[in-house]
């Protein structure tokens, strides 16, 4: 039997609608954004945020329990 005991959160560019396997797990959103848009910028060349996309990255973070 697992047992899962500690929460964080996910996002995956799958969730964004991107045809990439990253997937990014830490403890807080602020984390989870920041690597999220540290790996659009260095591999899918989109760089920079914005309150629309800020927003979108927000909604599809998820919790999840490892």
């Amino acid at each position: 039997m697992a047992y899962h005991n500690k929460l964080y959160k996910q996002l995956s560019c799958r969730d964004f609608g991107a045809d990439c396997d990253f997937v990014v797990r830490a403890k807080t959103t602020e984390e989870v954004m920041e690597y999220g848009y540290n790996h659009s910028c260095t591999v899918h060349a989109k760089c920079g945020s914005s309150p629309k996309t800020d927003e979108r990255m927000r909604s599809l973070i998820n919790n999840v329990w490892v």
